[in-house]
């Protein structure tokens, strides 16, 4: 995957921290590629704003339109799971929509920039309880276990901000001292 400064921003912000299966890797190269260009415009006409900032727009508008998309699909990719289910039973898991794989990890995400960007858990904990049930039969997951991989992502991002404060804690008293010293 090629570095776009959208790829940069997700690397800043704990992407890196996401254990993703080779599927997700896919899914996340095909995001990049789509939204790219897209982002790199924001940033441009909106050069002011941290890119963060942005990028948390950028994937709340995401999610949004994804979300609403899964929904308007839903009885269909269960209704089609449960042909799978009575068809060829337990290798039924082995097919699953690519829309399903698509929310998740933008839902993945999105909570990890909510981490990075310091907001609250509860509206976080809500949305991940909310997609783990809209998940759970279409990736054959129990729901506590999509939301807590849900979870997982969101404090990705709330540690990488902390360790990313930290060392500028630490630059800037390294710096205070220095020029206690080289006046």
């Amino acid at each position: 995957m090629t570095a776009t400064a959208l790829h940069q921003t997700f690397t800043t912000i704990g992407l890196d921290q996401l254990a993703l299966s080779h599927l997700e890797q896919k899914e996340l190269a095909a995001f990049i590629k789509d939204h790219a260009r897209f982002y790199d415009s924001v940033c441009q006409q909106k050069a002011d704003k941290d890119p963060i900032d942005l990028l948390l727009g950028l994937m709340t508008k995401v999610q949004q339109e994804t979300t609403a998309n899964y929904q308007n699909k839903q009885s269909a990719i269960e209704s089609m799971h449960q042909v799978f289910s009575d068809t060829i039973g337990n290798q039924q898991n082995r097919f699953v929509a690519t829309d399903s794989h698509r929310l998740a990890l933008e839902t993945r995400l999105w909570l990890l920039v909510q981490g990075y960007c310091g907001i609250d858990f509860s509206y976080a904990n809500e949305h991940a309880e909310h997609i783990a049930s809209l998940l759970t039969i279409s990736l054959a997951q129990p729901e506590h276990a999509l939301r807590s991989e849900f979870l997982a992502a969101f404090y990705a991002g709330k540690t990488k901000k902390g360790e990313k404060a930290s060392t500028h804690r630490k630059s800037s008293i390294l710096q205070q001292i220095k020029s206690f010293f080289n006046p």
